[in-house]
């Protein structure tokens, strides 16, 4: 369910782009960047939206830095524990409004998509299971948007926990690309929103007439905004409420810009340069009244915008979550592979068919003691991962695998593997886990010690979790690569201890030392 902090946020971003810009002008002589081929897709009878060509956006350089920003995994989970897909995945998005606290969300993406397994892959209650009502709406309970519908290969429709299911499948949608004009971002705000979302009286835009429309369109340096709102016959004097609203706005964002200098030195990001930005910005806005009719419009440097909200923005708002975060989920794991053994009696294994062929990963087999029961439950055990019943749970996101700050071609891979022996592997040579074997080993069978044997690394190479795919050991051929770019990689040990240790600071005999379960070793763990 939306949190009524988020509701907040979605509707405060709602007014503020309906209040921004919208509908060229016909006569407009600056000609329209290409839309993407993805339409507008609206559902009929909202009050209001807001629609964006949400691969161009991303797309755009001047979102260069945010693409790249270390924290750009966390970003990426976050959009898609929301929507069910990632920023990189999504083509055309549009929130329309019954009401504030009931918005729809349409998601067109660039490629298609199961929506089953989309659902599926929403955080959602513990232990609760995706359901299939009438019309084919989807249901995810305890997920932010916990009602979907499938419209087509591409297009997802989520609504909030609010929403009538039933109306929600008989709802008609229709392509608003034409009324959205071929801008990048249009959004429509009508005086029935407007009144919802509690429009102050006073305002300079209030009392308009049909709608408030705005739009942005992107160039290659430059971005303009436009906005338009017509007036029932006889309003007069609007352009200059507006005009002077600005004006006052631009001299608060001044303002508090001064105080935030001031006390810069309280926190690690200061929003001085966005908020002077904002200042100069509002006084560059040129207003025009034309009888009954307001126009607004003005141009950005969307480059500059971007780098001046992450200067704004706490040093550690798009910093990946690093070693701690790393090791905190690798301690879930390692706890998961105790509570097994609790349970078992053994470790767990990846599993195998009759023939030996590899079925599912031990990634799989922990998910009941990673508050992951429902999922497993919905494997088929004596099917391989890639089956086709398998696989779709298989591409469900879990955070618990993810390496914050790391992120993988994939967001269903992990870094997070076993060491993997051979059938025939020397005894003195074997790791946590031996092809071939269901089982894994007994805490009592690790005779090197528990604090000095490993028992899950991050590697160096990503893996869909649910694929039994481990690190190969025969104590004789060349150690895999371990870690990432920055050097580091974290480990847990047998006795459910983890750590990160660095590249170059572990010399290899003292490596496969620790890899072994019972070789004899003398070693100091590092």
């Amino acid at each position: 369910m939306l949190t009524r902090t988020r509701l907040a946020v979605v509707s405060v971003l709602g007014v503020v782009v309906a209040a921004a810009a919208v509908a060229a002008r016909p006569d407009d002589p600056k000609p329209r960047p290409p839309r993407s081929a993805s339409p507008v897709v609206h559902p009929e009878g909202a009050l209001g939206f807001v629609a964006a060509d949400f691969a161009k956006v991303w797309d755009h350089k001047a979102f260069a830095a945010v693409r790249e920003a270390p924290g750009s995994f966390e970003l990426a989970w976050a959009v898609r524990s929301l929507i069910g897909f990632t920023p990189q995945e999504v083509a055309q998005l549009t929130i329309a409004w019954d009401a504030p606290d009931r918005p729809l969300v349409v998601v067109t993406t660039r490629k298609p998509h199961d929506a089953a397994a989309v659902v599926g892959g929403l955080p959602r209650d513990a232990n609760s299971e995706v359901k299939t009502l009438a019309g084919g709406v989807l249901h995810a309970p305890g997920a932010e948007f916990p009602y979907a519908r499938r419209l087509d290969d591409k297009t997802l429709v989520l609504a909030t926990a609010k929403a009538d299911p039933k109306a929600l499948a008989a709802r008609r949608h229709i392509d608003a690309t034409e009324a959205a004009g071929g801008h990048d971002i249009f959004a429509m705000l009508t005086p029935e929103l407007a009144a919802a979302f509690g429009l102050p009286a006073d305002s300079p835009l209030a009392g308009f007439e049909h709608a408030v429309n705005l739009s942005v369109d992107l160039g290659p340096e430059t971005a303009t905004a436009r906005l338009v709102a017509v007036y029932p016959p006889g309003v007069r004097g609007k352009a200059a409420a507006l005009r002077a609203k600005l004006d006052d706005l631009a001299g608060w964002a001044r303002a508090q810009g001064a105080k935030a200098a001031e006390q810069a030195g309280e926190a690690s990001g200061t929003p001085t340069p966005l908020l002077d930005w904002l200042a100069t910005t509002l006084k560059a806005v040129k207003v025009e009244g034309d009888a009954n009719m307001v126009r607004a419009a003005v141009e950005v440097k969307p480059e500059e915008l971007v780098g001046r909200v992450l200067a704004a923005l706490p040093d550690a708002a798009l910093a990946g979550r690093g070693s701690s975060a790393n090791e905190n989920n690798l301690k879930q794991v390692a706890l998961a592979f105790h509570n097994y053994e609790s349970a078992h009696g053994h470790f767990p294994g990846n599993s195998y068919d009759k023939d030996g062929k590899p079925l599912l990963s031990w990634r799989v087999h922990i998910l009941p003691y990673i508050e992951q029961d429902a999922l497993y439950k919905q494997f088929k055990l004596d099917e391989p991962w890639d089956s086709d019943h398998n696989k779709r749970l298989g591409d469900v996101l879990l955070k618990v695998y993810q390496v914050p700050g790391r992120p993988a071609d994939g967001l269903n891979k992990t870094y997070y593997r076993a060491f993997v022996g051979p059938k025939d592997v020397k005894p003195e040579y074997r790791p946590v886990m031996v092809e071939g074997r269901d089982k894994g080993f007994k805490i009592t069978d690790v005779t090197d010690g528990t604090s000095n044997t490993l028992l899950v690394v991050e590697a160096g190479e990503a893996v869909p979790w649910a694929k039994p795919d481990d690190l190969p050991y025969d104590g004789v051929s060349p150690l895999p690569r371990l870690g990432g770019p920055n050097g580091t990689f974290a480990v847990a040990y047998c006795d459910g201890s983890v750590r990160t240790l660095r590249r170059g600071k572990v010399d290899e005999k003292t490596l496969r030392a620790l890899i072994t379960v019972g070789g004899g070793e003398v070693v100091i763990r590092p």
